[in-house]
């Protein structure tokens, strides 16, 4: 600052404060006053923070490799009533000795695993929570696909929800603010603590086809619905999973492998919603399997410029970065089995892996080969479980707590306990929720509405 100015500030500050009146300057001492308190605390939220972190950081370091590399699976489960498992580490015994269950960071529930009736829906997710407390297991996230229209894993039991496009199209962003808050409630009310959604791909000539209405439309819309959608979610404490990060094409990656340009201008936009949204959102990301030509020659989930070079360092995004579900054929088809898959992915920031099969012990023995061989590998390890974990904490599947003779924290796993009244409060909350939707669809949606639709949701 030019020395001048300097002089002319400090000249003005002392005018100011010596022309006050008593009155004034009490006003002054005030603000000043509020202004240090406010400091202060800050200050101590900060120091806070970074011993809860270091706590945190220090329950991890207490777990096994095998129980850490499991925090990096989203898997699929059995059943659609009760929790059954099927895999058990090898040397990890129960307090009754028996093998610990084998359990993922998260499970991702399909819509075999959902029952038409919202009660056996809040079981089923009571059992898995139980089922890991039972075992001292870090609780795993229960995660749904619940985007709108077609993709929607609950269109069997909730309330009417539209696809992305037809939202955009009969709705202002402040009216979709209660839509998107009234399906948040019934995810967690039915136990669901994370949401794969929503969409940030505007809608191209290049994706048109495959997204197929999932997308909220232009650059402006998508900004903004989405970031509406995120907020919604956070008032009711359930985390988002923005997707599908850089973009897609019309070739479905389920059949094919997705390639694109980027001097693509469509992508170029999507690429900017998605940071403008990750400003405001570090919950999670969930990257295609599209090649983008000139940037990288493998797909984008398996891909180190597109994950550590652009997502971490240059955006520095600190949430969950998600891989899709590596038994898709975009990479098994072409040379990406998953266990090369797998290993490629977390080699290239990935924290995640989604797997749609019921088992990942092969690629957790896989993964502790590679991380007593590499160090490097291993605190790749370390750092994902990390951001898993403290995701936890947020949703209280891990407990944070302070130690008063200690002083200090610790973490822990909290105790699951359900109750047949607590139950059936969450069923009468459900019912009550999902006829305020049908309510809402009715007056905005419901005249322009297709009888596809309406069947769809079970409407007359």
């Amino acid at each position: 600052m030019n020395v001048l100015i300097k002089i002319f500030l400090l000249v003005g500050t002392f005018v100011l404060f010596t022309n006050c009146s008593p009155k004034d300057n009490q006003k002054v001492e005030n603000a000043q006053t509020v202004l240090s308190d406010s400091q202060n605390i800050k200050s101590v939220e900060l120091e806070n923070s970074q011993k809860k972190d270091l706590a945190l950081k220090d329950f991890i370091s207490g777990l096994t490799l095998e129980e850490k590399i499991a925090q990096l699976f989203l898997i699929n489960l059995e059943s659609d009533t009760k929790f059954l498992p099927v895999e058990w580490y090898d040397n990890l015994l129960t307090n009754e000795g028996k093998k610990k269950t084998l359990m993922p960071g998260g499970y991702i529930f399909f819509s075999y695993n959902i029952s038409d009736n919202p009660k056996t829906i809040i079981e089923f997710t009571n059992s898995v929570l139980a089922h890991a407390s039972n075992q001292d297991t870090i609780l795993p996230f229960l995660s749904i696909d619940v985007e709108g229209g077609y993709v929607n894993r609950l269109r069997s039991v909730a309330g009417p929800l539209p696809e992305a496009k037809r939202i955009s199209e009969i709705l202002t962003v402040q009216e979709s603010e209660k839509l998107f808050s009234l399906y948040a409630q019934q995810l967690k009310l039915l136990g669901f603590n994370l949401n794969l959604a929503p969409v940030a791909e505007i809608e191209s000539s290049e994706n048109k086809d495959f997204l197929d209405g999932r997308s909220f439309g232009n650059k402006t819309q998508t900004q903004d619905f989405v970031l509406q959608f995120i907020n919604a979610h956070k008032s009711q404490n359930v985390g988002t999973v923005v997707k599908h990060f850089p973009s897609n094409t019309n070739v479905d990656p389920h059949l094919g492998l997705p390639v694109m340009q980027i001097g693509n201008e469509e992508l170029l936009q999507t690429l900017d919603v998605f940071e403008k949204v990750f400003a405001a959102q570090n919950e999670g990301v969930l990257l295609s399997h599209t090649i983008v030509k000139n940037i990288d020659e493998v797909p984008s989930c398996l891909s180190k410029i597109w994950i550590t070079d652009y997502l971490q360092k240059k955006l520095n995004y600190k949430g969950i970065i998600f891989s899709d579900d590596i038994f898709m054929a975009a990479l098994i088809e072409n040379g990406f089995t998953p266990e090369r898959a797998s290993k490629m992915a977390l080699d290239a920031g990935i924290d995640c892996i989604m797997i749609s099969e019921k088992k990942f012990k092969r690629y957790m023995d896989l993964f502790v080969k590679l991380a007593n061989e590499d160090k490097n590998f291993l605190q790749k390890i370390e750092n994902s479980v990390f951001k898993i974990c403290k995701f936890k904490v947020e949703q209280n599947l891990l407990q944070v707590e302070f130690d008063k003779k200690k002083n200090s924290y610790f973490v822990k796993n909290p105790t699951i306990q359900h109750n047949e009244k607590e139950i059936d409060l969450r069923v009468q909350n459900f019912n009550s929720n999902k006829q305020e939707l049908e309510k809402f669809y009715n007056e905005k949606f419901y005249s322009t509405s297709t009888s596809v639709e309406r069947r769809a949701w079970k409407l007359k």
